[in-house]
């Protein structure tokens, strides 16, 4: 198993494209003609283990070479061409919608970011490159990009507050690529979703770590609040004490009645206690820089 891996990732690495505009060796899921974000950082964990003789984290150049000046990055590119997926460009530069789910989406109590986004709803999904980012310094010991891409993780994270925050705090997302949950019809409109809302506070307590390493220390304690109190949201917002799970909330604010897999990444981000509540406490919450 572990040299059929190591063929199967061989079979997978590419040139960039002359004319593509990607700027690194890639490994690549070979799933269609582009590459995807969620499936590239995924892959430079396993390469982590052949570096520095093979692509690995460098795959993620190409899509911060790709950023918009607001710090967006589409999470799916052409990869001959260099350019985003067409169907997730905002071309009719309308408002945040998602063009998957037919809905535009619905600011509440909070005023509609201006100017409209470069993408739509579909390609905010996913906020992962810190986290590819940190697990190649923990393997390789290597911290030298870290310089050279914090400020790139730094604006998607701050795009993705301006674009996709709702104004209870939480995140919005359409579908978050699990194409047949029976979650999805409850995020119609801007409702939010447990997993993206995570993935944020995962996001901000590891771009307070790479602040730290490269000796940003007041920056490194903004990005430590802002996670602290997301998952404080999170735990009032999306935690079901009777049910003893965490649910997606439809835009008016209601639990989705779905559970569904996305809640574990409650789990992976820090968000969840802990331990259980007792009968009558309220849900307290150990926030991901102190676990």
């Amino acid at each position: 198993m572990y040299w059929k891996t190591w063929e199967l990732g061989f079979r997978n690495f590419y040139e960039p494209k002359l004319g593509s505009g990607f700027v690194s060796q890639f490994i690549d899921a070979a799933f269609n003609q582009n590459i995807f974000l969620w499936d590239t950082c995924f892959l430079t964990m396993i390469c982590n283990y052949g570096h520095p003789l093979i692509p690995g984290v460098g795959s993620l150049d190409n899509f911060y070479a790709k950023q918009y000046g607001d710090g967006e990055i589409c999470r799916e590119i052409d990869r001959t061409t260099g350019r985003d997926y067409v169907e997730w460009v905002n071309r009719e530069q309308k408002d945040l919608f998602s063009r998957w789910s037919h809905f535009s989406v619905t600011y509440v109590g909070r005023d509609v970011p201006k100017p409209p986004p470069h993408l739509t709803l579909d390609a905010l999904n996913h906020p992962i490159f810190a986290w590819a980012e940190l697990e190649s310094v923990r393997v390789t010991g290597d911290r030298s990009r870290l310089k050279l891409v914090y400020e790139p993780l730094v604006h998607y994270y701050r795009a993705l507050q301006k674009y996709v925050r709702q104004h209870n705090g939480l995140y919005m997302t359409d579908w978050a690529s699990m194409d047949n949950s029976p979650r999805n019809a409850y995020l119609d409109k801007g409702g939010t979703a447990v997993d993206t809302s995570s993935e944020m506070v995962l996001f901000g307590n590891q771009l307070a770590e790479i602040a730290d390493l490269l000796g940003k220390k007041g920056e490194a304690v903004v990005f430590r609040k802002e996670a602290a109190d997301l998952a404080r949201i999170i735990n009032a917002k999306m935690w079901d004490a009777k049910r003893k799970f965490y649910f997606d909330l439809t835009v008016d604010g209601k639990q989705a009645p779905a559970k569904t897999v996305a809640a574990f990444w409650t789990l992976l981000a820090g968000v969840a206690s802990t331990s259980w509540p007792r009968k009558g406490a309220s849900n307290s919450v150990t926030s991901a820089s102190s676990m």
